[in-house]
């Protein structure tokens, strides 16, 4: 059924990778999509192709905003209706959701508390249920208007009791739905400025769209795609599926999370290759043929620890049975050789690891498969995966100062080549793993024809809730997502009705822990306790006051009463919680940068580095142990000093007032650690607030 979607927002979390980092979540978690190629809708990107860069360069500026409630904070006579700032008009995009200013004006009298949306088809109906809506536009709701180079979409709207002759008012990003007493009323959009592609429809608060078209996250509320829902934590897995003839297990983008961080609770987070092994068990033991295949990017950062992280996730890799991993930008980032290692150690026999590639080459191709053929149900399945030219222009200095350990070849042509090979080999059907932007990922399917499966690492936030078809070819595209929060799961039938069944599935604390993995874990922390902080990169640098840090008990002497509060805080015990954490209690964390950045006294939380003098070790420094002080307020020593010594009270009123936090910048410096991945609930509305009175502390004694 083609259909109209407004739907209701929750007002949960939400998590930003463009700022730093990715979001949108989908509306359907661990949804079952089961639909023949020919019965698929038309995809996202048409609409955009009809509006040139230069007409999208003048159109208006807006913003599509993130929805101001839920549906349970509405009240009968409430009004969240605003218009745009100027009255014209902002983009839609085919089968893209938007996020308006408000969307009811008056609650509608029924038992849903929701009003139903049908299309000019008189075909049925979501719901309006909640301010701030997202809108899923069909395609046959878009009529083009070739010499205006415009498409208009006309929307039908209803009342679920029409009989209330309640007035009920929608906004989209063209600005409210003009309503009636009736209840029934239509909109006209005109797209102009079209949104980043691979927006996903949303079940929590989405990011806006700037004039350029890029993301802006809403800060009320930035993190929703971080924390499991309770329906992540409910999802029924292949619901009613037959069994498949072969079964794609699709992960990818880890971008250096093997695990989410702890510190906001296991179980409010997803991802991770602990769970991601349990799922891949489950199916495994109903007997299907299984093959999993990731789009690359295991690490996120250069230097020893990424590599480790790397050798980490290539063993997984080799454990979980992989039949096909991509490189992805920033694993070739890594050393040549520490990216070789795996390649080598992982072969047995005639069996090489499970790394392919149609254009790089790491030290020797000889080492190397262009592609995989995996033989399942009596048909030959081919994958071959390829870095897109985006990433390769970025990495060309990598590639020229590898000295031939690093050789990355132009895309489309490599593909040519290894297109020719796999026809020889007659395969049945035949996977590119794109490490691409969406786009690209596109581009490169139909320039090399004859692919039924695209995995794409490209797209924002989370991966989309059913395969997309790609114009111009017999292909269709799946997104992976991104940090590995989850694991798309594709049935493959011998059935011309419904070729394939597909689901998202979220990987949330609905699967345990994999023993196997949690060993491997141990092993991993264990590593980097053998390197060592300084082997792993994490030498002492000087910060950038040139000062340094005294330690807590040290500023406890003259500000006792605000010693007292710290002493009652969670900071005052975080390397406690790494030397035993509270949950996978047996894998100690206080050798790992990563967490120590933002668990002791004198580091960079972000840069994962200590400073000269801050915590290198629980003998070498037990006073930089915890999340001291001088964390926020700055190392202390001059001031320390000064107070010890001076008697020039214009210098001792000049650093006083330089160690103060003034309140207006405690919420920036509180997410240097608190940040959207370690603590989403940090970045809800008033959650400042909030922890800042457990927290405060004012003066000197």
């Amino acid at each position: 059924m083609r259909r109209i979607l407004f739907a209701s927002h929750r007002t949960s979390h939400d998590s930003a990778r463009w700022l730093g980092i990715g979001i949108i979540s989908s509306l359907l978690t661990g949804c079952d999509v089961s639909q023949s190629v020919s019965e698929r809708e038309t995809p996202r990107r048409e609409v955009a192709t009809s509006v040139s860069t230069t007409e999208r360069a003048k159109a208006p500026s807006h913003s599509l905003q993130a929805p101001p409630s839920d549906l349970d904070a509405l009240t009968p006579d409430l009004s969240h209706g605003s218009e745009n700032s100027n009255n014209e008009p902002v983009a839609l995009q085919l089968g893209t959701p938007y996020v308006a200013n408000g969307a009811i004006e008056k609650r509608v009298p029924n038992e849903t508390n929701s009003a139903a949306v049908t299309n000019s088809d008189a075909e049925t109906d979501v719901a309006v249920s909640a301010a701030g809506a997202s809108v899923e536009i069909a395609a046959d709701e878009i009529e083009t208007q070739e010499n205006q180079k415009q498409e208009k979409v006309k929307i039908r709207f209803g009342v679920d009791q029409p009989s209330s002759s309640k007035t009920v008012k929608a906004e989209t990003a063209s600005g409210p739905i003009k309503s009636s007493e009736t209840g029934n009323s239509s909109i006209e959009a005109t797209p102009s400025n079209q949104p980043p592609q691979g927006l996903a429809v949303s079940d929590k608060r989405l990011p806006s769209v700037d004039a350029k078209g890029a993301l802006t996250i809403d800060p009320k509320n930035p993190a929703a795609s971080v924390v499991a829902t309770e329906s992540d934590k409910n999802q029924k897995i292949a619901v009613d599926w037959p069994k498949p003839w072969a079964t794609f297990f699709i992960t990818g983008q880890q971008f250096g999370y093997i695990e989410p961080c702890g510190c906001t609770g296991l179980a409010n987070q997803k991802g991770g290759i602990n769970r991601r092994d349990t799922l891949l068990q489950q199916v495994v033991a109903r007997g299907w043929d299984v093959i999993p295949i990731d789009a690359g990017n295991q690490v996120r950062r250069k230097g020893p620890q990424s590599e480790r992280k790397f050798l980490t996730s290539a063993e997984a890799f080799q454990t979980m049975n992989y039949s096909a991993v991509a490189f992805g930008e920033d694993d070739l980032f890594l050393r040549p050789m520490q990216l070789f290692l795996p390649l080598v150690n992982m072969a047995e026999g005639d069996k090489k690891s499970p790394f392919v590639s149609a254009n790089v080459v790491i030290v020797e191709q000889s080492q190397m498969d262009r592609y995989k053929i995996v033989n399942v149900g009596g048909k030959k399945i081919g994958i071959t995966a390829v870095l897109g030219e985006e990433s390769r222009k970025k990495l060309a200095l990598v590639v020229e100062n590898s000295l031939q350990e690093l050789q990355i070849r132009p895309a489309i042509e490599s593909l040519k080549e290894v297109a020719d090979l796999m026809a020889k080999e007659k395969c049945d059907y035949q996977v590119l793993i794109s490490h691409a932007n969406i786009d690209e990922s596109a581009r490169l399917a139909r320039a090399v024809p004859g692919f039924s499966l695209v995995v794409t690492s490209g797209g924002y936030g989370e991966p989309e809730y059913k395969p997309s078809p790609i114009e111009g070819t017999k292909a269709m595209m799946i997104q992976c997502g991104d940090k590995g929060q989850y694991a798309g799961l594709l049935g493959l039938f011998d059935d011309e009705k419904t070729p394939f069944r597909y689901q998202r599935i979220a990987l949330s604390s609905q699967f345990e822990d994999s023993q196997r993995m949690l060993q491997l874990f141990v092993k991993y922390q264990d590593s980097l306790k053998t390197i060592g902080l300084p082997g792993l990169g994490a030498r002492p640098m000087v910060h950038p006051s040139g000062r340094e840090f005294v330690g807590s008990e040290k500023c406890g002497d003259c500000h006792s009463k605000a010693f007292d509060i710290w002493k009652a805080t969670p900071h005052a015990h975080a390397t406690d919680s790494l030397i035993n954490p509270p949950e996978r209690s047996d894998i100690k964390r206080h050798f790992d940068p990563e967490c120590l950045s933002c668990h002791v006294t004198g580091w960079n939380p972000q840069g994962f580095n200590p400073y000269l003098s801050g915590f290198v070790g629980v003998e070498a420094t037990p006073n930089m142990m915890q999340s001291g002080c001088e964390n926020c307020h700055g190392p202390g020593s001059a001031h320390v000093a000064a107070e010890e010594a001076s008697k020039d009270t214009t210098f001792l009123t000049k650093l006083r007032e330089e160690m103060r936090l003034p309140l207006a910048a405690a919420e920036e410096k509180c997410q240097t650690c608190h940040d959207i991945d370690n603590s989403p609930e940090f970045h809800e509305t008033g959650a400042f607030e909030k922890y800042y009175e457990k927290v405060k502390h004012i003066g000197k004694d």
